[in-house]
């Protein structure tokens, strides 16, 4: 009997991700969420993705945003050249959770991941997902051992699945790296991938 609850409370959060589609999540956020685009910027990017137009405005700092991506659960943003914000709506026990990964690029990329309730009221980001170390990127513990030291600065890049519940994680360190360090160390380097289990992201 418990366990039809749970399955039906689950199926219950998925309903209701379908029920608050993207749309509406994007066009509802409170400002602070998109602070580099006006409601009616969200509006006309909308607008373009519908009729199958690029997708593109002038935001408030005078550059050009792109939505990249969106679906009735999933987008991805380019907030400037250097910057992309993706968004991922979450089925939960009792709510919809929505996934913020922030990413900023130079040389390499690196993310923040951020979780909300429906109401945009912040989650704890340490229950939902918690980021690998960097010896967690290597293929085997003897390279990790071997190369830890060249790895000294954290640097990671989260990317959210459009089709499904899952984060990959990778270690861009090595475009830092001077190009002999970079050979020998990327081949020893994997990607990481989590599932949403409905109540936090598992690596798989």
């Amino acid at each position: 009997m418990k366990k039809l609850l749970l399955i039906l409370s689950f199926v219950c959060a998925a309903l209701c991700v379908s029920a608050q589609n993207m749309r509406a999540v994007f066009l509802d956020a409170p400002e602070w969420v998109f602070p580099l685009l006006t409601k009616n910027c969200r509006a006309d990017l909308v607008d373009f993705v519908e009729a199958g137009m690029k997708a593109e405005v002038r935001n408030r700092l005078d550059g050009v945003s792109v939505l990249n991506e969106f679906d009735d659960d999933y987008l991805k943003l380019a907030t400037t050249a250097s910057s992309t914000m993706q968004l991922k709506l979450l089925p939960a026990q009792d709510d919809t959770v929505m996934c913020v990964v922030k990413t900023v690029k130079a040389e390499a990329a690196d993310s923040r991941i951020y979780f909300y309730d429906r109401s945009w009221n912040l989650l704890n980001a340490g229950d939902r997902f918690q980021f690998p170390s960097i010896k967690d990127f290597f293929t085997s513990p003897s390279a990790a051992d071997e190369y830890i030291d060249v790895c000294d600065i954290y640097l990671v890049a989260l990317t959210l699945s459009a089709d499904e519940n899952t984060l990959v994680a990778e270690y861009t360190m090595p475009s830092y790296m001077n190009t002999d360090d970079a050979k020998t160390v990327a081949p020893l380097l994997r990607k990481l991938e989590y599932r949403w289990n409905g109540e936090r992201f598992v690596i798989e």
